[in-house]
């Protein structure tokens, strides 16, 4: 597999980027280690790529939330 179609090239438009993000997400979805993946990425930030199904925009977004959660519990 390509591992590029997880991780783009410096200077990706964004056409490009959407398309490869979405193929990735593809992959990502049939695979039986998806969750892990994105427990990895979320535990110990991958500031890159794309990481159980998720963008590192999307990742942000989800560890925020779980940092408001959180703080909400305590």
């Amino acid at each position: 597999m390509d591992l590029g179609l997880f991780f783009g090239p410096d200077g990706e438009r964004q056409p490009e980027r959407e398309k490869r993000e979405a193929a990735a997400k593809k992959v990502c979805f049939s695979c039986p280690v998806r969750l892990q993946c994105l427990e990895h990425a979320l535990t110990y930030p991958e500031n890159y790529g794309v990481w159980g199904g998720m963008t590192e925009d999307e990742r942000a977004a989800e560890r925020r939330r779980r940092r408001r959660l959180a703080s909400a519990a305590a």
